[in-house]
């Protein structure tokens, strides 16, 4: 079971609104790096792990994507990051959705009606719904969904419960060819042994999975219009 789901509490779309892509969707998969082959794949599996969290926590702009289930609920997430403090992108559980948008320390926040009323009750519903609430990462309120908009916390979280890490196989996800290493969990993570060593893929079996692709896609994050933001004490 990916570990993501522990820090919140559709796989459809990219209609955050608030992010623009200069690269078509038919490319989203291929890492823009050489081919050429990185040899990753003949090194102890504990460097295997140091250098792909290296490269992937390297990449000027990345795009993750994620669906998972957990106690009969599923979530899904779909976020781009641009540099280490920006970030746009929505993460759902089950009727539920929110919008997020980090840039620096500031963080907007749209959810439907669904979320809010779980959040704070009706009141809260009829306040927030169709607003983008302004407040930053340290709002205790707010600091287990905004993990999700920093790209180095999510992948530590999601890989901090997994132990026991093997390698053994070779793989491919798309067309690139991976080194795949198995955690006791039964959790698989491609690694990419061509061009940088990148995390591709944390496939944690049927309905599990975390997907880092639009590698070195640039994106242009964006705060939303002034007119729609509600500001928030932290």
């Amino acid at each position: 079971m990916l570990a993501f789901t522990t820090a919140c509490g559709p796989l459809a779309g990219d209609e955050t609104g608030t992010a623009q892509t200069k690269a078509s969707s038919s490319t989203a998969a291929k890492p823009a790096a050489t081919a050429i082959p990185n040899g990753v794949e003949k090194l102890p599996t504990a460097e295997i792990l140091n250098r792909a969290r290296q490269a992937t926590g390297s990449a000027r702009f990345l795009r993750v994507r994620a669906q998972a289930e957990e106690d009969g609920e599923r979530y899904k997430i779909d976020f781009r990051y641009a540099g280490k403090t920006k970030a746009t992108g929505w993460f759902s559980q089950d009727a539920q959705r929110v919008e997020i948008t980090r840039i620096g320390k500031v963080v907007y926040l749209s959810g439907n009606w669904a979320f809010w009323v779980s959040a704070g009750g009706k009141s809260a519903a009829q306040e927030f719904a169709g607003k983008h609430v302004k407040s930053t990462v340290k709002n205790p309120d707010f600091k287990e969904i905004a993990i999700f908009a920093d790209r180095s916390a999510l992948l530590t979280e999601a890989l901090k419960a997994m132990h026991g890490w093997e390698k053994g196989e070779e793989g491919k996800v798309g067309t690139i060819p991976t080194t795949v290493l198995t955690a006791s969990t039964g959790d698989r993570l491609h690694v990419a042994t061509q061009g940088r060593p990148y995390v591709l893929l944390l496939d944690g079996g049927p309905g599990n999975s975390i997907e880092y692709l639009g590698y070195e896609q640039p994106v242009t994050i964006k705060a939303p219009p002034a007119g729609s933001v509600v500001d928030l004490p932290n």
